[in-house]
Parts: structure tokens; C-alpha cells; sequence
């Protein structure tokens, strides 16, 4: 071996001290390193795992949210749609009350003009028998008594009833 330019009895304590160095490193130091890094991973495990969970909560929430609005959203929906036709409701019974009113001022209106018709009619009557009775005096030039002014008055309305 010294041929090729290794020394042997340095080659074995190299050796040696390599793995007096192993056993040392191996019952002092590698333990503690060993804990540092399973406690290191643990956390980094349980830092995942509570991100995990977050995220599950998150998305839960979220849909718990959403599920809210959708509800909120149909609410207001059903309450548009009522107060749509609570309005409809209103303007059919306005209409309905305005048609009523005009129909009773239209009858009101058609009645007076009746009444007044027939007021009108029989003072148009009165005047003309008045008419009638003076025009009938003064071809007779006489006073007719009462009655017979009356079966006049009848017989003239009664033919210009007729006409």
C-alpha cells in the first residue's frame, strides 16, 4: 500500500478516530439534533394541519355566508314580489272607488237634470196656460169661471203633449 501512497498505520488511526468521533457525535450530539428536528417537523406538521383546519372553517364559513345571502336574497325577493302586488292591489281598489264616485256623480248629475227638466217642464206648462188663459180671455173677453179655465188649461196641454 505504500506503493501506491497510503500509509497504513495513519490510514488506521484515521479509522479510529473516525469512529471514536461517530460514537461521540452519536451518544452526545446526534440526539439533541435529532429532537430539534422531529420537534422542528412536529410543528411544521401541526402548523399544516391548523392551516388545514383553518381553511376547512374558512370555506365552511363561507359557504355558511353564502347560503346566508342566498337566503336574504330570496326574502327580499318574496318581499318585493308582495309589496308589487300588495300595490297592484291598491291601484285596482282606487280604480275600482274612482269608477264608483262616477258612476254616483253620473246618476246624481242625470237625476238633477230630470229634476230640472221636469221643473222646467211644468213651469213652461204654468206659463203657457197662463198664456193660453189670457189669450182665451181676451178672445172671449170674458171671465171664465174657474173650472172651466182648468178643463181649457187640460184640453190645451193636452194637445200640445200630442204635437
Amino acid at each position: 500500500m505504500s506503493q501506491l501512497g497510503v500509509n497504513g498505520p495513519f490510514l488506521l488511526a484515521q479509522i479510529i478516530n473516525f469512529v471514536i468521533l461517530y460514537l461521540i457525535l452519536n451518544r452526545f450530539v446526534f440526539p439533541p439534533l435529532r429532537r430539534m428536528l422531529d420537534e422542528r417537523k412536529r410543528r411544521i406538521a401541526e402548523g399544516l394541519a391548523a392551516a388545514d383546519v383553518a381553511r376547512k372553517e374558512a370555506e365552511e364559513e363561507r359557504a355558511r355566508l353564502m347560503a346566508q345571502i342566498e337566503a336574504e336574497r330570496a326574502d327580499a325577493q318574496r318581499r318585493i314580489s308582495e309589496a308589487s302586488a300588495q300595490a297592484e292591489r291598491i291601484r285596482a281598489d282606487i280604480l275600482a272607488e274612482a269608477q264608483r264616485e262616477a258612476e254616483a256623480i253620473k246618476t246624481r248629475a242625470v237625476e238633477e237634470a230630470e229634476a230640472e227638466k221636469q221643473r222646467i217642464l211644468a213651469e213652461a206648462h204654468k206659463q203657457i196656460a197662463e198664456l193660453a188663459l189670457l189669450a182665451t180671455e181676451r178672445v172671449v173677453r170674458q171671465s171664465l169661471d174657474e173650472s172651466a179655465q182648468h178643463k181649457l188649461i187640460e184640453e190645451f196641454l193636452s194637445e200640445t203633449s200630442l204635437n
